[in-house]
């Protein structure tokens, strides 16, 4: 394969030589490692996408963290590798076998840039490794680094790493993600008000003040307040629905499986943390 490089972009002196020596076709295993929440894992589909077009005949992994799992596009890849969260209080050595656990791969793309993901790219070996640069470790574990770009959507930051192979990308992108459960019966706007943590939501008093003003505008709209799965979440939800005053057409949806299937269905997505937003992007679903 030919190596595409840019002039911002951080190359191994024999890099060249050493991907000239792979053909696409002879690439048979790629592991993909993403360490991350919700949002940037449904994000990550696109990538997989055009990676399973241009190798076909590759058996492509996935690396996850083992605290990280919702919104993994395992439906994508064909295996799935974990690793322990620092949480899980492992010891040095089964941390490490964990890490080795990946295996030996053609390619590897690290898309996560973290301590423990520069340790298992070090850690595997691969005949061509790429990712992002980063003050200087990315010179002791990839033979490529390009620039992370800090104010693109992150999906296609992610596609970035496949530009050195001469793989491009198309607008919109494509997500492909497959959709559980019954659509909305009627024509719905849902509401997202809560994120990762409280101080990072929106006041309830202002989503109060919008949903009263939504549901009036938009009579013939039904105005659902999605609940976040923590318990401080659903009872945000619930002070919203009391404070909008019982009107018809709002009501409270508890967060489920059937989430993706009510945001695939709604005219629009307002959402107070990037992760569900994700979700509605990834669906095709119009976002506030």
């Amino acid at each position: 394969m030919r190596l595409w490089h840019k002039t911002d972009a951080w190359q191994r002196r024999n890099a060249r030589e050493r991907l000239a020596r792979l053909a696409a076709d002879d690439v048979r295993r790629i592991a993909v490692i993403k360490h991350a929440a919700f949002g940037d894992l449904l994000l990550l589909r696109p990538f997989l996408l055009l990676l399973r077009e241009h190798f076909s005949h590759a058996r492509i992994t996935l690396s996850l963290i083992s605290h990280y799992r919702r919104g993994a596009p395992e439906d994508l890849v064909d295996r799935v590798h974990v690793v322990p969260g620092s949480k899980e209080g492992r010891g040095w050595l089964a941390t490490y076998r964990a890490y080795r656990e990946l295996g030996d791969q053609d390619l590897l793309f690290d898309l996560t840039a973290s301590t423990r993901s520069f340790i298992i790219s070090r850690l595997t070996p691969a005949r061509f490794k790429i990712g992002y640069q980063y003050r200087s470790v990315h010179q002791r574990v990839y033979d490529m680094a390009i620039p992370r770009g800090c104010f693109r959507f992150e999906a296609e930051t992610f596609l970035d790493l496949l530009h050195p192979f001469g793989i491009r990308y198309e607008l919109p992108l494509r997500f492909e993600l497959p959709v559980e459960g019954e659509p909305p019966s009627r024509p719905s706007l849902v509401y997202f008000p809560t994120a990762s943590h409280p101080e990072k939501a929106w006041p309830v008093e202002h989503f109060i003040t919008l949903l009263a003003e939504m549901a009036q505008r938009y009579p013939e709209d039904e105005h659902v307040i999605l609940a976040g799965l923590a318990g401080w979440e659903q009872q945000r939800a619930d002070d919203i629905l009391a404070g909008v005053g019982g009107r018809a057409n709002v009501r409270l949806h508890p967060a489920g499986a059937d989430d993706a299937a009510l945001i695939h269905g709604a005219r629009l997505l307002v959402a107070n943390d990037t992760g569900m937003r994700h979700l509605g992007i990834a669906l095709g679903t119009p976002t506030v």
